[in-house]
């Protein structure tokens, strides 16, 4: 899980992931870089996780 002073950084290539202002808790963000996928938990504190596919 991540943290960061209202900045979703990824956690596979480090890059900032974009939050828009109406970007809701449970939303889900993809990194434009390479495309992992978080869910937002909380926005304050902010709070996110790396979705990860279930094979």
């Amino acid at each position: 899980m991540g943290e960061s002073n209202n900045k979703i950084i990824c956690p596979d290539c480090e890059a900032i992931i974009e939050m828009n202002v109406d970007t809701a808790v449970g939303d889900i963000l993809e990194c434009s870089e390479c495309g992992t996928e978080v869910e937002l938990l909380s926005k304050d504190p902010l709070k996110y996780s790396e979705l990860t596919e279930q094979k």
